[in-house]
């Protein structure tokens, strides 16, 4: 587990780069296509990420709900810790952005902040299933970016990239604990939706790598 947990870690600061770039830019589109750096990263060292993992949990054993929990913590980890890091660099010009960011996020109801958390999961569900199934080089990496597109143009709400935007507004309050805790359940419930009706309607059991 703690191999896990480490990796996890990683992941966070991974989504944190992926992150820093989408404030960065004044483009969404190629913000949008840049952010999904966080992802390439995560998968092409084999690390940890809550969204990824829980496309798995239809076709696991219960025990891997402890996993799933693990690699969340460690994705806290990683992205609170390096959110307010980066308050304390240059990179603080990117600070009223972010809490504008983060207060639009705040203002919306939980009803549609779930929604809108379940479609990212969808989102993270076919570019993570995609770059695992699909063979050909190129369609690999398309299935991982252009997911990855759809989710931050839409406006879809990721927990790990919302824990990271959290903590770089310093927005950290009751209220907000309580939208990453929705937030977390809607990409979980979005995310194993999809592997959970293909194995109802397929039969096809996809195993967690």
């Amino acid at each position: 587990m703690i191999k896990t947990f480490v990796k996890a870690i990683l992941a966070g600061i991974a989504i944190c780069l992926g992150g820093t770039i989408y404030l960065t830019l004044e483009n969404h589109m190629v913000g949008a296509f840049l952010f999904s750096i966080g992802l390439f990263t995560i998968y092409t060292f084999g690390l940890n990420l809550y969204t990824g993992k829980v496309c798995y949990i239809p076709n696991e054993k219960p025990s891997y709900l402890l996993t799933v929990l693990v690699v969340y913590l460690g994705n806290a980890v990683g992205t609170i810790g390096t959110g307010y890091l980066l308050r304390h660099t240059k990179e603080s010009k990117l600070i009223d952005h972010t809490v504008e960011l983060v207060n639009g996020k705040l203002s919306d109801t939980l009803f549609s902040t779930f929604v809108m958390a379940f479609f990212c999961g969808v989102m993270m569900c076919i570019a993570v299933i995609g770059f695992q199934t699909i063979k050909d080089s190129v369609g690999k990496h398309l299935a991982l970016v252009l997911p990855i597109m759809v989710f931050i143009l839409c406006g879809f709400e990721h927990s790990i990239a919302d824990m990271f935007y959290f903590s770089m507004a310093d927005a950290w309050n009751a209220k907000a604990l309580l939208y990453i805790v929705v937030i977390a359940i809607g990409n979980l419930v979005g995310g194993a939706s999809l592997p959970l009706a293909l194995r109802l309607t397929d039969g096809e059991k996809l195993g967690c790598h």
